[in-house]
């Protein structure tokens, strides 16, 4: 991953998110793989370490899709107060 630097100089924040992220994504791969039945077993059918696995990839997509959200949500809010700003009458 290669970062706009005006980007992180801008909003840190998303830059770390992204990251986040990323390393999250990697870890649900990574969980799927070292537990293939995750994705075919029922839960009730699972063994204790394959749904605790099951878990941590629930509770990591949640925090993706929160993330996510949340940088919507700034991009949205980024973009509103550039049209605010651009909008502007000149001070002189």
């Amino acid at each position: 991953m290669i970062w706009d630097p005006s980007v992180v100089r801008r909003s840190p924040q998303l830059a770390v998110l992204d990251l986040l992220v990323q390393v999250t994504e990697t870890a649900v791969i990574a969980l799927c793989a070292a537990h293939p039945a995750l994705e075919h077993v029922p839960s009730s059918d699972q063994i204790p370490l394959e749904r605790l696995a099951d878990q941590v990839v629930e509770n990591a997509l949640a925090t993706v899709d929160a993330l996510d959200r949340y940088r919507l949500l700034l991009r949205e809010l980024e973009r509103l107060d550039e049209e605010t700003f651009a909008e502007d009458e000149p001070l002189f």
